[in-house]
């Protein structure tokens, strides 16, 4: 199978890979579509680390099952759309992928756990959903980034009525956006991002108000000494990582300004480089930083099946709107295209692009056999 492999920061190459061979708890899955989010630009741009290199990115994920483990017969029908939260942040962008699947109906006997190098128990099974056959797989993809933004809300949730401020106005704060105001009862929103054409479509899904801190730092300091503390309940922290010159404006330091006293400072965005948190407002007024931990010990992977299951609902429904959050389509053989992705994230109005896979044909690759059963 071809594959793309990051072989180092900034290095991604379309090369031929070994198909995956299918386990007897695993399904094997041809690829439909994958989106590339912010934690396989954070991996592009050095900001995470994985354990070894190389990696396939990619997981935020549609595939079609074309092998089953002799354990899930019965469980898992060969031609069934699937997509997954878990297991890896990896092995997506290829033709096939081996699935550990975890569905709402299991019970806590079929998940196992093992510690990661990264300071925290995972599950070796990833939360599983089927895709109903009306959902086109672009946007599929997207129950991914829904699900860990439930996930993050549903454990620290705000009160109806409160006050946020949403720090960032990438894809998965604008699905977050759309929770809190449809969802949840939020009041007040302010958005803050430097990209201006981010900002207007916070506008459009629900923000009542937005700041370009890059361009607008001024206005924004002049804001936040207008309200002080007697603003915001609620901070939605969905930034991964900010560079701090000698001049930036620090956006979090703004946001825990603006929280009244015991406020709930969320943080969702993530990287593996340091970042300026001022501990002293915490003590001060006694702010709660808060997260929605990987840990599965805290928050099992079958409660996240649950969590999935509920995004692609909201997905299907129309709940959320995740249409306006796919801004490209690139061809999976299209390698320029595919790198441009890595290389543009983030820039001017793009926000999720979703490489698509072509259909099967028959006598292409080693998974073609549609009853076949391991």
């Amino acid at each position: 199978m071809f594959a793309y492999v990051m072989s180092a920061p900034g290095v991604v190459t379309r090369e031929r890979l070994s198909d995956p061979v299918c386990g007897p708890d695993e399904v094997v899955l041809r690829t439909e579509a994958v989106s590339v989010c912010s934690t396989d630009i954070s991996y592009y741009r050095g900001h995470l680390i994985p354990e070894s290199w190389p990696v396939v990115p990619g997981h935020e994920y549609v595939g079609q099952v074309v092998e089953v483990g002799a354990r899930l017969r019965g469980t898992v029908t060969v031609g069934e759309r699937l997509t997954y939260w878990g297991q890896t942040d990896f092995g997506g962008l290829a033709e096939f992928r081996a699935l550990r699947p975890l569905f709402p109906s299991d019970g806590p006997e079929r998940e196992s756990t093992w510690h990661t190098e990264r300071n925290f128990y995972d599950a070796a099974q990833a939360a599983v959903a089927v895709v109903p056959p009306d959902v086109p797989g672009a946007l599929a993809t997207l129950a991914e980034p829904l699900t860990s933004v439930l996930r993050s809300l549903l454990i620290n949730p705000p009160r109806p009525g409160d006050t946020v401020v949403l720090l960032g106005c990438g894809p998965s704060a604008l699905l977050a956006l759309q929770i809190l105001t449809r969802c949840m009862g939020a009041g007040h929103v302010v958005a803050v991002d430097h990209n201006p054409d981010r900002l207007e479509a916070a506008l459009r899904l629900g923000a009542t108000e937005t700041f370009d801190p890059a361009h607008q730092a001024d206005a924004l300091e002049a804001f936040v000494a207008r309200h002080q503390d007697h603003f915001a309940d609620y901070v939605f922290d969905a930034l991964p990582h900010v560079e701090l010159d000698a001049h930036g404006y620090d956006v979090r330091e703004m946001a825990m300004r603006l929280l009244r006293p015991a406020g709930d400072y969320v943080v969702y965005g993530a990287t593996a480089r340091p970042q300026t948190l001022k501990t002293w407002l915490i003590l001060a007024k006694g702010l709660k930083v808060q997260a929605a931990p990987f840990d599965v010990r805290m928050f099992p992977m079958r409660r996240t099946a649950h969590v999935l299951r509920t995004a692609l609902g909201y997905l299907q429904g129309g709940v959320v709107d995740v249409k306006p959050l796919v801004t490209g389509t690139v061809g999976f053989h299209d390698e320029d295209g595919v790198r441009a992705v890595f290389e543009r994230y983030g820039t001017a109005a793009s926000l999720k692009t979703s490489i698509a896979f072509p259909p099967s044909r028959t006598g292409e690759g080693a998974h073609v056999t549609a009853d076949h059963v391991a």
